[in-house]
């Protein structure tokens, strides 16, 4: 098939199914944990948005450094200090110096790993075949969201957080495999992004990461506690949904690149909106929460198909990848650590998860409105 023919692409999508292991592993458990640990529910919120927020500073230092190293090695070093974050995450046992030290190297992580992974597969990805190896890369996270939760939750709850990160952080380590052998991928000198492409990428990320703070972390905080803040319960719905979402997303794909634009954008997000109401009246009784969850299953691989095949292809053709996708991790940083900021005080004013839930249909219907605009006239 046409769509893997790419082997580079391929190598990152290797590297990136085990990345997406270890975070079902270990990742989809760190706020829960958290709130398990003792930390407050409002505090957990403000805990997400540090690590979030602070990437807006910690970037101007790390793009730098990426433009010197390039993209494979650049990567190469977010993995490994990511990855090192979750042995870190195991001593954390409340507030205290351990949380600040996860905080820290999360935060330092994630600036350098999202920032050179999304520009590496806008730049290396097929711009005839970006809808179905965007949505392959979806199918392969939902099969990694079965097993890695499952495990994860089992883990934690026999064996305690130490061994469960550990296996996590091992799982992650073993993602530098496939870089090894991959072009440096050198970064392009005095490349200007024009002013439509940035505006582009802050408003379409940053309306995504309203959505991201939501579905990411509000709603699996609230599973979390609807199921009786067990780690073998969640992990077990996390499990069940993988099943359900593994199967999505590939269809919507091969539309996107049929050229049918138009219709794969309103599936996409319509689909989102619809996961977002449920989960925001579903979160009360077990019954309701677990069917919320799985149709967000669904709904996550089809949103980003939709979402990131276009972003993409509008990143490969700004001229450098990495300029683009700094803008475009600036504005999902706002959104996402603005949105939990509010959740966190929406639940230190003693609102339930609904509100928090809800307003980020904004956000959704404003990124919709952003990428049917950019069908009408590219920019």
């Amino acid at each position: 098939m046409k769509m893997f023919a790419n082997s580079d692409i391929n190598r990152v999508y290797v590297h990136s199914g085990l990345q997406s292991l270890a975070y079902n592993l270990g990742g989809v458990f760190i706020w829960v944990y958290l709130l398990k640990a003792g930390v407050a529910l409002p505090l957990v919120f403000v805990c997400i948005a540090v690590v979030i927020l602070s990437r807006l500073v910690l970037r101007l230092g790390v793009v730098p450094m990426i433009m010197r190293l390039g993209l494979r090695k650049a990567l190469m070093i977010g993995t490994v200090l990511d990855a090192a974050s979750y042995l870190v995450l195991a001593k954390v046992d409340g507030l205290g110096p351990w949380l600040i030290f996860y905080l820290a190297s999360a935060s330092l992580g994630t600036t350098f790993y999202w920032t050179c992974f999304h520009s590496m597969v806008a730049r290396l990805g097929d711009e005839e075949n970006r809808g179905a190896q965007v949505s392959a890369r979806e199918a392969i996270f939902a099969l990694c969201g079965i097993i890695g939760p499952l495990a994860g939750g089992l883990t934690l709850s026999f064996f305690g957080p130490v061994a469960a990160f550990f296996v996590a952080a091992l799982v992650y380590f073993s993602s530098l495999i496939p870089l090894f052998g991959m072009p440096d991928m050198e970064i392009e000198k005095d490349v200007d992004i024009s002013p439509a492409r940035k505006i582009f990428a802050i408003s379409a990320a940053f309306s995504d990461g309203v959505v991201a703070s939501a579905v990411n972390f509000v709603w699996r905080v609230a599973l979390f506690q609807t199921l009786g803040e067990s780690f073998e319960n969640y992990g077990g719905a996390l499990a069940v949904a993988g099943v359900v979402g593994a199967v999505m997303g590939l269809g919507l794909g091969k539309l996107i690149d049929l050229g049918h634009h138009k219709r794969s954008l309103q599936i996409g997000m319509g689909i989102m909106a619809i996961s977002i109401i449920v989960e925001a009246f579903g979160f009360h009784a077990t019954w309701s929460a677990i069917a919320a969850n799985m149709l967000g299953a669904v709904a996550g691989p089809i949103y980003m198909s939709s979402m990131m095949a276009p972003f993409y292809n509008v990143g490969k053709a700004s001229g450098c990848t990495l300029r683009f996708n700094m803008w475009g991790e600036n504005g999902f940083d706002l959104g996402a650590g603005l949105g939990s900021l509010l959740a966190g005080l929406f639940f230190w004013l003693g609102f339930s998860s609904f509100w928090p839930i809800i307003i980020s249909l904004a956000g959704c219907a404003n990124l919709y409105r952003i990428l049917r605009n950019n069908q009408k006239q590219p920019v």
